[in-house]
């Protein structure tokens, strides 16, 4: 009896333990799944401490420091924008899912609890986000540049007159940079304002059509019976003008004219070509003679040192070798030197525009333009069409020789006549007597060296009949006033003479 009722009561103490052992299971259970998952302390999301967050409470914080607007400050003027008007999307749930307690389900959990296995390692993410750069852009060039960028206004021409009216200065910003700026300010914890730096732009030069028209204009309303052609180029970038007004109507440029002592550049080049610097002192003599004094006899010995019979010949190859196929010296200079041959050209063969010119030496204002342009290259440029085009026999030193020795041609009158005092121009006129006895033309081909752009000038000019210096001289200055005014707008000069 007592036996029994031992076992009895052991029982009863038996199951009063499994019981209490079942209920603390219970409790601890349910305690387990009622724990919450945080960062552990240290823990940091793009530079903002999460220790202790759950998940929640971390984007929270997080976003009370990323959402906050970016501002870009001009002046006393502020544009503010959200990360979505600048295309910027934050992956905040991305971020925070690195956060991972180490359970997986309600036993793993309740297992880890009872063992204390939960993890507790600090965690350090960078921001994580998407920029949208179509978005950046658009909202920029909606809401800033209207009221930033202010286009200049450029150079126009003043009617009647050589020159042109000034323009105004424009206003723009760096884009490339403010989007730099704005990709760098989304991963700060406290942004800065964006100080926007303002740019000016340059009032624009005229363009190449603006200082065509007013030269064409000025020859319309010129009281002149006669032809001109004219052949300019901006040696910044090679645009060219080109104009032939044939007595008074306008048409294609390229026609054939007596080339006179414009010549002797070639027969300066063609010396060159041939003879290594320094040239002997006789040789340099002849030169500067034959171009800063247009002697004719020195032009003759020069040829005749290249061939005795057939110098003129050679330097018409040499030019035409170079692409200018409307132009020849077919004789020497001394008076009833004979004729070496007879050159037909696409500008002499013309049936729409011809001028009878002399058939011992022609060419074009774009030939004898194009030469000089292929001078000044190589005179700054080693390796130039010109020096190539001679397999090196021309050299940059001679391409600054001949320069030098034309900018020695000094005048006072056409070309120069119109163009500041003191400025380089490397030149040479020619005009000459015809078979009447008369002159009929004038021109002047040269390198101008503005203060803002280089450019190269050919003019020539025709009368059928006699063509007067008085007449010739102002109009050929007035010509290359007008276009070094509008290559050169901020350094112009006004015209000097009565009309």
């Amino acid at each position: 009896m007592k036996r029994s009722k031992r076992i009895i009561f052991s029982r009863i103490i038996g199951l009063g333990f499994i019981i209490i052992s079942l209920m603390i299971t219970f409790f601890s259970f349910q305690k387990s799944t009622q724990q919450v998952c945080v960062f552990p302390v240290g823990s940091s999301i793009a530079s903002v401490d999460v220790g202790g967050l759950n998940q929640e409470q971390a984007t929270s914080k997080l976003k009370s420091v990323y959402e906050e607007p970016i501002q870009i400050q001009l002046g006393n003027s502020y544009f503010i924008f959200s990360n979505q008007q600048l295309g910027i999307v934050i992956h905040y749930d991305e971020m925070v899912s690195e956060l991972d307690c180490g359970f997986e389900d309600r036993f793993s959990t309740f297992w880890s609890f009872i063992w204390d296995q939960s993890k507790n390692v600090e965690i350090g993410l960078d921001l994580l986000f998407t920029l949208n750069e179509e978005v950046l852009n658009s909202t920029i060039n909606e809401q800033i540049k209207p009221y930033v960028t202010l286009e200049p206004s450029p150079h126009k021409p003043i009617s009647g007159s050589t020159g042109f009216e000034s323009g105004a200065s424009g206003i723009t910003f760096d884009q490339v940079e403010l989007v730099k700026q704005i990709k760098n300010e989304i991963t700060q914890i406290n942004k800065d304002t964006i100080e926007l730096a303002l740019i000016s732009i340059p009032t624009p030069h005229p363009t190449i059509l603006q200082i065509t028209e007013q030269v064409k204009t000025f020859l319309i309303n010129e009281d002149f019976s006669g032809v001109i052609e004219i052949y300019a180029e901006r040696m910044s970038d090679h645009q060219t003008i080109q104009i032939l007004n044939w007595y008074g109507e306008e048409k294609e440029p390229g026609i054939a004219f007596t080339a006179a002592s414009t010549m002797k550049i070639p027969i300066m080049l063609s010396t060159y070509w041939r003879e290594d610097i320094p040239l002997s002192e006789m040789m340099q003599d002849w030169i500067e003679y034959m171009i800063v004094y247009s002697e004719n006899d020195p032009a003759d010995r020069l040829m005749e040192q290249i061939d005795a019979i057939r110098g003129p010949l050679l330097v018409t190859s040499d030019i035409q070798s170079l692409g200018m196929e409307n132009s020849f010296i077919a004789g020497f200079f001394y008076l009833g030197a004979p004729l070496l041959n007879f050159y037909e050209t696409p500008a002499n063969q013309r049936s729409d525009a011809f001028i009878d010119p002399d058939v011992y030496n022609q060419t074009t204002p774009e030939d004898i333009g194009n030469l000089l342009s292929k001078i000044y290259d190589c005179s700054i440029n080693s390796s130039a069409t010109l020096i190539r085009e001679t397999q090196g026999k021309v050299t940059q030193d001679e391409c600054n020789l001949i320069i030098e020795i034309l900018a020695m041609n000094k005048m006072g009158a056409l070309m120069e006549a119109g163009l500041p005092e003191g400025l380089k121009i490397a030149h040479k006129h020619g005009w000459s007597q015809e078979r009447d006895g008369l002159v009929h033309s004038f021109s002047d081909v040269g390198i101008v060296y503005g203060p803002e752009q280089d450019f190269v000038l050919a003019v020539f000019t025709y009368s059928p009949t006699q063509l007067l210096f008085d007449v010739a001289n102002p109009l050929i200055a007035r010509i290359s006033q007008t276009i070094y005014n509008g290559f050169n707008p901020n350094n112009q000069i006004a015209w000097p003479f009565s009309e």
